[in-house]
């Protein structure tokens, strides 16, 4: 049920309900009342969760699939690479631009 899918969104993120319902811009309350089933939440509510979080829509409601969608995946890894670029010394980071532009370039005659 999506009440419970939705608590089990919440262990992979380590998001407390408090967290969770702050990404989301509601309260703590509003995720316990929906975890807990004394609410169902709406469809609006639902689109919300699956762009916050990527999430697979059809597993938020019906279980089936992965639980994160292939965006969340793209989305991950962009943000492990401008991580990994931003702890580079400036120096290193200009290399690293030459590079990727080599590769373009590279790629660029390949498909040519």
């Amino acid at each position: 049920m999506i009440h419970e899918r939705i608590r089990a969104l919440r262990k992979p993120l380590g998001l407390s309900q408090t967290e969770f319902g702050k990404k989301l811009g509601v309260t703590r309350s509003v995720i316990l009342n929906i975890e807990l089933k004394k609410v169902s939440p709406k469809d609006i509510f639902i689109e919300h969760i699956c762009n916050v979080f990527h999430v697979n829509k059809e597993w938020l409601l019906h279980g089936t699939g992965e639980i994160f969608s292939s965006r969340a995946l793209e989305h991950k890894s962009s943000n492990e690479l401008l991580k990994l670029f931003h702890s580079l010394q400036p120096e290193f980071q200009g290399y690293v631009l030459q590079q990727i532009n080599s590769l373009l370039s590279l790629q660029s005659d390949t498909d040519a």
